[in-house]
């Protein structure tokens, strides 16, 4: 009875151990995930208040109005990161592709890679008068945990929606008086 008892005491042991790695990588995935969430939530706030100046796949950059000092805001995926970077700016103008960033912060945990995808507003101008479009940020991120050789991923992705308005033209009635 002894012997039988320790072949099934072995063999349960074996289950629990495989068990409690796959929650201990589950519950690692979950942490990253939630601090991935977090940074979605505060990169779309940020696009929601602000103007497309550059992007790219792996990075974008933005003139945030929102805040009391005006950002130039770039977010990116380098080296599965998610890194944000600031700089104050005075207008727009001052917020272009030749800005030069420093103080990168990391924004996630575990291994996020990811992609950016941005349109701009478009208002009228003399290419095409009439145009209204909304620009919008699509920002997709693959969150990774490697744990003792088990991988476990999850994907998320977001699409905000530039609030803009004044360059697209949308809302604004241009045979009224602005002021």
């Amino acid at each position: 009875s002894m012997g039988i008892f320790v072949i099934i005491m072995a063999g349960s042991s074996g289950v629990f151990i495989s068990a409690f790695k796959s929650y201990k990588g589950a519950k690692n995935v979950n942490e990253n995930l939630k601090n991935a969430q977090y940074a979605m939530n505060l990169m779309t706030k940020t696009f929601r208040t602000s103007t497309v100046v550059s992007s790219s796949l792996s990075s974008v950059v933005v003139y945030d109005y929102s805040r009391t000092s005006r950002s130039c805001i770039r977010y990116r995926f380098l080296a599965d990161n998610l890194y944000e970077s600031k700089v104050d700016a005075l207008n727009l103008a001052s917020c272009n592709s030749s800005t030069i960033f420093n103080g990168d912060v990391v924004m996630t945990s575990g291994t996020v890679t990811g992609s950016f995808s941005a349109i701009d507003s478009a208002g009228g101008d003399a290419s095409d008068p009439i145009s209204t479009r909304v620009g919008r940020v699509t920002v997709t991120m693959k969150v990774t945990n490697s744990n003792g050789g088990t991988s476990s991923s999850t994907q998320i992705q977001s699409t905000s929606s530039l609030r803009d308005y004044s360059v697209s033209k949308v809302g604004i009635d241009i045979n009224k008086n602005p002021n």
